[in-house]
Protein backbone atom coordinates (compact mmCIF):
# COMPACT_ATOMS: atom_id res chain seq x y z
CA UNK A 1 0.00 0.00 0.00
CA UNK A 2 2.60 2.74 0.85
CA UNK A 3 4.20 2.05 -3.16
CA UNK A 4 0.88 3.83 -3.89
CA UNK A 5 0.67 5.96 -1.03
CA UNK A 6 2.08 10.07 -1.71
CA UNK A 7 1.86 10.97 1.74
CA UNK A 8 0.17 9.77 5.01
CA UNK A 9 -2.43 12.89 6.55
CA UNK A 10 -4.64 12.53 9.96
CA UNK A 11 -8.30 13.36 8.75
CA UNK A 12 -7.92 17.20 9.66
CA UNK A 13 -4.81 17.93 7.79
CA UNK A 14 -6.38 16.23 4.63
CA UNK A 15 -8.74 18.84 4.80
CA UNK A 16 -6.12 21.33 5.78
CA UNK A 17 -4.39 20.04 2.47
CA UNK A 18 -7.52 20.48 0.34
CA UNK A 19 -7.39 24.29 1.40
CA UNK A 20 -4.09 25.45 1.01
CA UNK A 21 -2.36 22.81 -0.96
CA UNK A 22 0.04 21.91 1.61
CA UNK A 23 1.18 18.95 3.55
CA UNK A 24 1.11 19.65 7.18
CA UNK A 25 0.16 18.50 10.74
CA UNK A 26 1.19 19.63 14.08
CA UNK A 27 2.58 17.72 17.56
CA UNK A 28 -1.02 17.24 19.10
CA UNK A 29 -2.69 15.08 16.85
CA UNK A 30 0.08 13.53 15.56
CA UNK A 31 0.88 12.68 18.91
CA UNK A 32 -1.94 9.71 18.75
CA UNK A 33 0.10 8.15 15.56
CA UNK A 34 2.51 6.19 17.25
CA UNK A 35 5.15 7.16 15.02
CA UNK A 36 5.86 10.69 16.89
CA UNK A 37 8.81 10.78 19.32
CA UNK A 38 6.59 13.03 21.75
CA UNK A 39 9.35 14.43 23.40
CA UNK A 40 11.37 15.84 21.11
CA UNK A 41 8.28 16.75 19.23
CA UNK A 42 9.35 15.27 16.00
CA UNK A 43 8.33 11.88 13.88
CA UNK A 44 10.51 9.01 15.11
CA UNK A 45 12.85 7.39 12.48
CA UNK A 46 13.58 4.66 14.18
CA UNK A 47 9.78 3.40 14.58
CA UNK A 48 9.24 4.24 10.83
CA UNK A 49 11.83 1.95 9.60
CA UNK A 50 10.41 -0.58 11.72
CA UNK A 51 7.78 -0.44 10.33
CA UNK A 52 8.76 -0.12 6.80
CA UNK A 53 7.42 3.61 6.46
CA UNK A 54 9.45 5.74 4.19
CA UNK A 55 10.33 8.75 6.41
CA UNK A 56 9.20 11.04 3.11
CA UNK A 57 5.58 10.03 3.17
CA UNK A 58 5.68 12.03 6.70
CA UNK A 59 4.49 15.22 6.54
CA UNK A 60 6.40 18.37 8.17
CA UNK A 61 4.87 18.24 11.85
CA UNK A 62 4.59 21.88 13.11
CA UNK A 63 3.65 23.24 16.82
CA UNK A 64 -0.09 23.83 16.76
CA UNK A 65 -0.97 27.59 16.70
CA UNK A 66 1.66 28.13 13.53
CA UNK A 67 0.50 28.91 10.30
CA UNK A 68 0.75 26.20 8.14
CA UNK A 69 -0.94 26.74 5.02
CA UNK A 70 -3.12 29.80 2.99
CA UNK A 71 -6.42 29.24 1.63
CA UNK A 72 -6.46 28.92 -2.19
CA UNK A 73 -8.18 30.71 -5.01
CA UNK A 74 -9.83 27.07 -5.89
CA UNK A 75 -10.54 26.78 -1.88
CA UNK A 76 -11.71 30.23 -1.62
CA UNK A 77 -14.24 30.01 -4.15
CA UNK A 78 -15.53 26.42 -3.47
CA UNK A 79 -15.39 27.86 0.84
CA UNK A 80 -16.43 30.86 0.96
CA UNK A 81 -13.36 32.00 2.65
CA UNK A 82 -10.88 34.82 1.28
CA UNK A 83 -7.90 33.63 -0.79
CA UNK A 84 -4.40 33.50 1.05
CA UNK A 85 -6.28 33.70 4.94
CA UNK A 86 -3.73 31.68 7.22
CA UNK A 87 -4.54 28.44 8.41
CA UNK A 88 -2.71 27.11 11.85
CA UNK A 89 -2.36 23.72 12.51
CA UNK A 90 -4.99 22.98 15.13
CA UNK A 91 -4.89 20.15 16.79
CA UNK A 92 -6.82 16.68 17.95
CA UNK A 93 -9.97 17.04 19.61
CA UNK A 94 -8.40 16.77 23.75
CA UNK A 95 -5.39 18.91 23.38
CA UNK A 96 -7.73 21.71 21.47
CA UNK A 97 -10.33 20.92 23.90
CA UNK A 98 -7.39 21.70 26.32
CA UNK A 99 -7.09 24.68 24.94
CA UNK A 100 -10.70 26.01 25.24
CA UNK A 101 -10.69 25.26 28.76
CA UNK A 102 -7.98 27.31 29.77
CA UNK A 103 -5.71 23.82 30.71
CA UNK A 104 -2.63 25.12 29.77
CA UNK A 105 -0.36 25.96 33.29
CA UNK A 106 -0.06 23.19 35.59
CA UNK A 107 -2.66 22.98 38.95
CA UNK A 108 -5.69 22.71 36.25
CA UNK A 109 -7.09 20.02 35.27
CA UNK A 110 -10.11 19.10 32.87
CA UNK A 111 -12.86 16.80 33.35
CA UNK A 112 -15.03 16.38 29.99
CA UNK A 113 -17.70 13.84 29.98
CA UNK A 114 -19.71 13.31 26.71
CA UNK A 115 -20.31 9.47 25.68
CA UNK A 116 -16.62 8.85 26.48
CA UNK A 117 -15.33 10.89 29.40
CA UNK A 118 -11.57 12.41 29.61
CA UNK A 119 -9.59 14.20 32.51
CA UNK A 120 -6.67 16.06 31.03
CA UNK A 121 -3.90 18.03 32.74
CA UNK A 122 -1.06 20.03 31.62
CA UNK A 123 2.45 19.33 31.93
CA UNK A 124 6.01 21.45 31.91
CA UNK A 125 8.03 18.24 30.92
CA UNK A 126 7.05 14.94 29.58
CA UNK A 127 5.76 12.68 32.07
CA UNK A 128 5.13 9.21 31.86
CA UNK A 129 3.26 6.54 33.89
CA UNK A 130 5.28 3.23 33.89
CA UNK A 131 2.21 1.37 33.75
CA UNK A 132 0.79 2.81 30.72
CA UNK A 133 -2.91 3.68 32.23
CA UNK A 134 -2.91 7.20 31.11
CA UNK A 135 -1.05 8.53 27.88
CA UNK A 136 1.15 11.21 27.57
CA UNK A 137 1.18 13.18 24.25
CA UNK A 138 2.38 17.15 22.99
CA UNK A 139 0.18 19.51 24.28
CA UNK A 140 -1.20 22.00 22.06
CA UNK A 141 0.78 24.90 24.30
CA UNK A 142 4.56 25.23 22.33
CA UNK A 143 7.02 23.19 24.15
CA UNK A 144 4.55 21.56 26.71
CA UNK A 145 2.73 18.19 26.93
CA UNK A 146 -0.21 16.83 28.39
CA UNK A 147 -1.57 13.56 30.16
CA UNK A 148 -5.19 12.17 29.94
CA UNK A 149 -6.69 9.02 30.29
CA UNK A 150 -10.22 8.28 29.10
CA UNK A 151 -13.11 5.81 30.37
CA UNK A 152 -15.01 4.57 27.77
CA UNK A 153 -19.02 4.95 29.20
CA UNK A 154 -18.97 8.26 31.05
CA UNK A 155 -21.89 10.10 30.08
CA UNK A 156 -22.48 6.90 27.65
CA UNK A 157 -23.76 4.73 30.65
CA UNK A 158 -26.06 7.57 31.85
CA UNK A 159 -27.59 7.76 27.79
CA UNK A 160 -28.19 3.97 28.26
CA UNK A 161 -30.11 4.46 31.35
CA UNK A 162 -32.07 6.93 29.82
CA UNK A 163 -32.43 4.70 26.34
CA UNK A 164 -33.12 1.35 27.89
CA UNK A 165 -35.06 1.93 31.15
CA UNK A 166 -36.40 5.40 31.15
CA UNK A 167 -39.41 5.40 29.40
CA UNK A 168 -41.42 6.74 31.88
CA UNK A 169 -39.22 9.71 32.71
CA UNK A 170 -38.79 10.43 28.90
CA UNK A 171 -42.52 10.58 28.16
CA UNK A 172 -42.76 13.14 31.12
CA UNK A 173 -40.20 14.78 30.13
CA UNK A 174 -41.86 15.87 26.48
CA UNK A 175 -45.29 16.36 28.70
CA UNK A 176 -43.53 18.87 30.53
CA UNK A 177 -40.87 19.64 27.97
CA UNK A 178 -37.56 19.42 29.39
CA UNK A 179 -34.75 16.92 29.66
CA UNK A 180 -35.11 13.48 30.34
CA UNK A 181 -31.91 14.14 32.47
CA UNK A 182 -33.45 16.57 34.62
CA UNK A 183 -36.13 14.01 36.10
CA UNK A 184 -33.74 11.56 36.48
CA UNK A 185 -30.68 13.19 38.23
CA UNK A 186 -34.05 14.68 40.35
CA UNK A 187 -34.86 11.22 41.65
CA UNK A 188 -30.73 10.53 42.39
CA UNK A 189 -30.92 13.71 44.48
CA UNK A 190 -33.35 11.61 46.91
CA UNK A 191 -31.27 8.80 47.29
CA UNK A 192 -28.08 8.85 50.14
CA UNK A 193 -24.87 9.77 49.23
CA UNK A 194 -22.89 6.29 48.49
CA UNK A 195 -26.46 4.62 47.60
CA UNK A 196 -26.41 2.81 50.74
CA UNK A 197 -23.66 0.42 49.35
CA UNK A 198 -24.79 -0.31 46.17
CA UNK A 199 -22.33 0.24 43.26
CA UNK A 200 -22.41 0.89 39.57
CA UNK A 201 -19.36 -0.47 37.52
CA UNK A 202 -19.72 1.78 34.07
CA UNK A 203 -17.91 -0.75 31.52
CA UNK A 204 -20.56 -1.23 29.09
CA UNK A 205 -18.36 -1.01 26.20
CA UNK A 206 -15.19 -2.64 27.58
CA UNK A 207 -12.67 -0.46 29.73
CA UNK A 208 -9.59 1.73 28.35
CA UNK A 209 -8.41 3.97 31.66
CA UNK A 210 -7.36 2.46 33.79
CA UNK A 211 -7.95 -0.66 32.48
CA UNK A 212 -7.64 -1.59 28.83
CA UNK A 213 -10.02 -4.70 28.92
CA UNK A 214 -12.36 -4.77 25.91
CA UNK A 215 -14.41 -7.75 27.91
CA UNK A 216 -14.75 -5.28 30.94
CA UNK A 217 -18.53 -5.68 32.11
CA UNK A 218 -21.02 -3.22 33.44
CA UNK A 219 -23.60 -3.37 36.01
CA UNK A 220 -25.12 -3.14 39.86
CA UNK A 221 -23.35 -4.56 43.06
CA UNK A 222 -24.57 -4.75 46.24
CA UNK A 223 -28.15 -4.88 45.33
CA UNK A 224 -30.90 -5.36 48.34
CA UNK A 225 -34.51 -4.90 48.81
CA UNK A 226 -33.61 -1.52 50.11
CA UNK A 227 -32.61 -0.11 47.28
CA UNK A 228 -34.87 1.96 45.15
CA UNK A 229 -34.64 3.34 41.86
CA UNK A 230 -33.33 6.63 43.00
CA UNK A 231 -30.60 4.77 44.80
CA UNK A 232 -29.24 3.04 41.23
CA UNK A 233 -29.50 6.18 39.53
CA UNK A 234 -27.45 7.72 42.29
CA UNK A 235 -25.30 4.63 42.06
CA UNK A 236 -24.56 5.19 38.49
CA UNK A 237 -23.67 8.64 38.62
CA UNK A 238 -21.23 7.81 41.57
CA UNK A 239 -20.04 5.06 39.69
CA UNK A 240 -19.21 6.89 36.52
CA UNK A 241 -17.51 9.64 38.62
CA UNK A 242 -15.32 7.24 40.49
CA UNK A 243 -14.31 5.90 36.90
CA UNK A 244 -13.03 9.75 36.21
CA UNK A 245 -11.51 9.80 39.69
CA UNK A 246 -9.41 6.93 38.76
CA UNK A 247 -7.52 8.91 36.00
CA UNK A 248 -7.46 11.66 38.85
CA UNK A 249 -5.65 9.54 41.39
CA UNK A 250 -3.22 7.97 38.72
CA UNK A 251 -1.77 11.96 37.61
CA UNK A 252 -1.44 12.28 41.50
CA UNK A 253 1.13 9.33 41.73
CA UNK A 254 2.52 11.00 38.88
CA UNK A 255 3.34 13.85 41.04
CA UNK A 256 1.11 16.08 38.63
CA UNK A 257 -0.39 18.98 40.57
CA UNK A 258 -4.08 19.13 40.90
CA UNK A 259 -5.21 22.47 42.14
CA UNK A 260 -8.77 22.68 40.24
CA UNK A 261 -10.98 20.45 38.31
CA UNK A 262 -12.28 22.59 35.11
CA UNK A 263 -15.94 20.53 34.80
CA UNK A 264 -17.64 20.39 30.64
CA UNK A 265 -19.83 18.01 29.14
CA UNK A 266 -22.72 16.78 30.44
CA UNK A 267 -20.96 16.06 33.80
CA UNK A 268 -21.02 20.01 34.50
CA UNK A 269 -24.58 20.88 33.10
CA UNK A 270 -26.56 19.87 36.60
CA UNK A 271 -25.43 20.92 39.77
CA UNK A 272 -25.77 18.38 41.43
CA UNK A 273 -23.40 16.34 39.42
CA UNK A 274 -20.54 19.43 40.09
CA UNK A 275 -21.26 19.17 43.55
CA UNK A 276 -20.79 15.16 43.49
CA UNK A 277 -17.79 15.30 40.96
CA UNK A 278 -16.00 18.13 43.26
CA UNK A 279 -17.07 15.53 46.46
CA UNK A 280 -15.69 12.73 44.75
CA UNK A 281 -12.63 14.05 43.75
CA UNK A 282 -11.91 15.97 46.57
CA UNK A 283 -10.86 19.13 44.56
CA UNK A 284 -12.13 22.19 44.29
CA UNK A 285 -14.38 22.18 40.82
CA UNK A 286 -14.97 24.85 37.99
CA UNK A 287 -17.15 26.02 34.83
CA UNK A 288 -16.32 28.54 32.86
CA UNK A 289 -17.54 30.84 30.62
CA UNK A 290 -17.00 28.87 27.60
CA UNK A 291 -18.89 25.42 26.81
CA UNK A 292 -17.30 24.95 23.04
CA UNK A 293 -14.26 23.11 23.95
CA UNK A 294 -12.26 21.86 21.27
CA UNK A 295 -13.52 24.43 18.29
CA UNK A 296 -13.74 26.83 21.31
CA UNK A 297 -9.62 26.18 20.99
CA UNK A 298 -8.76 26.18 17.72
CA UNK A 299 -10.24 29.27 17.40
CA UNK A 300 -7.59 30.59 20.50
CA UNK A 301 -4.62 28.57 18.43
CA UNK A 302 -6.05 30.50 15.11
CA UNK A 303 -5.43 34.19 17.02
CA UNK A 304 -2.30 33.07 18.39
CA UNK A 305 -0.61 32.17 15.01
CA UNK A 306 -2.07 34.99 13.24
CA UNK A 307 -0.85 37.58 16.03
CA UNK A 308 -3.73 38.36 17.86
CA UNK A 309 -2.42 36.95 21.06
CA UNK A 310 1.49 36.54 21.97
CA UNK A 311 1.27 32.90 23.22
CA UNK A 312 -1.67 30.19 24.19
CA UNK A 313 -1.43 30.84 27.71
CA UNK A 314 -1.88 34.56 27.53
CA UNK A 315 -4.41 33.89 24.75
CA UNK A 316 -6.48 31.84 27.62
CA UNK A 317 -5.87 34.14 30.15
CA UNK A 318 -7.34 36.70 27.76
CA UNK A 319 -10.84 34.98 27.20
CA UNK A 320 -11.41 31.97 29.57
CA UNK A 321 -12.64 33.03 33.00
CA UNK A 322 -14.12 30.47 35.99
CA UNK A 323 -17.71 31.56 36.54
CA UNK A 324 -18.34 28.93 39.21
CA UNK A 325 -16.49 27.54 41.71
CA UNK A 326 -17.41 24.69 44.14
CA UNK A 327 -15.70 23.46 47.34
CA UNK A 328 -15.64 19.80 48.60
CA UNK A 329 -17.37 18.68 51.66
CA UNK A 330 -15.14 17.44 53.89
CA UNK A 331 -17.18 14.64 54.92
CA UNK A 332 -18.75 13.63 52.55
CA UNK A 333 -15.61 13.43 50.51
CA UNK A 334 -13.72 10.77 53.64
CA UNK A 335 -16.76 8.78 52.78
CA UNK A 336 -16.68 8.40 49.50
CA UNK A 337 -12.75 8.23 49.37
CA UNK A 338 -13.74 5.02 50.89
CA UNK A 339 -16.38 4.14 48.65
CA UNK A 340 -13.69 4.94 45.91
CA UNK A 341 -11.06 2.00 47.38
CA UNK A 342 -14.11 -0.53 47.41
CA UNK A 343 -15.00 0.40 43.28
CA UNK A 344 -11.60 -0.26 42.77
CA UNK A 345 -11.66 -3.52 44.54
CA UNK A 346 -14.45 -4.86 42.22
CA UNK A 347 -12.89 -4.37 39.12
CA UNK A 348 -9.60 -6.52 40.82
CA UNK A 349 -12.05 -9.45 41.79
CA UNK A 350 -14.48 -9.47 39.27
CA UNK A 351 -11.00 -9.04 36.08
CA UNK A 352 -11.30 -12.62 35.65
CA UNK A 353 -15.04 -12.99 35.95
CA UNK A 354 -15.14 -10.27 32.74
CA UNK A 355 -13.16 -12.38 30.36
CA UNK A 356 -14.93 -15.97 31.28
CA UNK A 357 -18.39 -13.77 30.62
CA UNK A 358 -17.25 -12.64 27.81
CA UNK A 359 -16.61 -15.94 26.27
CA UNK A 360 -20.00 -17.15 27.14
CA UNK A 361 -21.32 -14.51 25.32
CA UNK A 362 -19.29 -15.72 22.06
CA UNK A 363 -19.62 -19.37 22.38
Amino acid sequence: IYDHTKKILLPKDYIRFCMTGEYATEVGDASGTLLLDVKKRAWNRKVLSALEIDSELMPPCFESHVVSGKVTKVAAKLTGLKADTPVVGGSGDQPAGAVGNGIVSTGIVSATMGTSGVVFAHADEPTYDPKGRVHTMCSAVEGKWCVFGCMLSAGGSFQWFRNHLSAGEVAEAKRKKVDPYELLIAQAEQAAPGSEGLFFLPYLTGERCPYPNPNARGGWIGLTVRHDRPAMIRALLEGVTFGMNDALAIMQQMKLKIKTVRLSGGGARSAFWRQLQADIYNKPVAVINAQEGPAYGVAILAGVGTGVWRSVPQACKAVIRETEKLQPNRKTSAMYTKHHAQYQQLYASLENDFGRIAALATA
